[in-house]
């Protein structure tokens, strides 16, 4: 989370905690100005620790938004936007049929502020989408699940990102920038997956 120029990051098990602890080192780096930009932090965190971790697409755009905030000398702001749409570019394959049947939550600023369970389950290549109208600022993470009868729920994937900086009124995240889907490890979803919210 971003506050104030404070960085918090979210952790769990033990290796989310040794990522967590790494960002902090890292945006210290970036944020004293011993590195000029996110990429060199990350490798001067790697050269000096062993078994440094840095992986989560989520810790790397924060620590990107450390970098742009330092750079312009600015404090990010809560800024107030209307999320009018979230969109899977294919179906993820989470179901024993190879389908999913979509399940997320929204949280601002660590608190739940809405949820949405789909009613039907999706095997496709077309893009899904789920329109919604909500008012979201600060902190936003974007947590999906797939749900069946036999497997249970099932975490697919998780979209982390702060309204501050927010530039486009489509946002695209592709799959190497997804937490949960970017290494793939069961082959669950396409190399073309994405998803894309749509704000003003």
């Amino acid at each position: 989370m971003v506050e104030r120029g404070r960085l918090q990051c979210y952790s769990g098990s033990l290796s989310d905690r040794k990522c967590s602890s790494g960002l902090f080192v890292a945006s210290y780096l970036v944020h004293s100005r011993i590195c000029w930009t996110s990429e060199q932090a990350i490798k001067h965190f790697r050269t000096k620790r062993e078994n440094g971790i840095i992986s989560l697409p989520c810790q790397k755009r924060y620590l990107k938004y450390i970098e742009t905030s330092v750079i312009a000398g600015e404090q990010p702001e809560d800024i107030k936007l209307l999320f009018s749409n979230v969109s899977m570019s294919n179906s993820p394959a989470f179901n024993e049929d190879g389908s999913c049947k979509p399940y997320f939550v929204v949280f601002q600023n660590g608190e739940e502020i809405y949820e949405f369970e789909s009613t039907e389950s999706y095997k496709t290549e077309e893009p899904i989408s789920f329109p919604l109208t909500l008012h979201i600022s600060g902190d936003i993470k974007l947590q999906f699940y797939s749900v069946s009868d036999i497997l249970g729920t099932q975490e697919m994937f998780t979209v982390h990102f702060h309204t501050f900086y927010i530039n486009s009124s489509h946002v695209r995240f592709s799959r190497d920038m997804i937490d949960g889907a970017h290494l793939n490890t069961f082959k669950q979803f396409t190399d073309s997956f994405s998803v894309t919210l749509e704000v003003k």
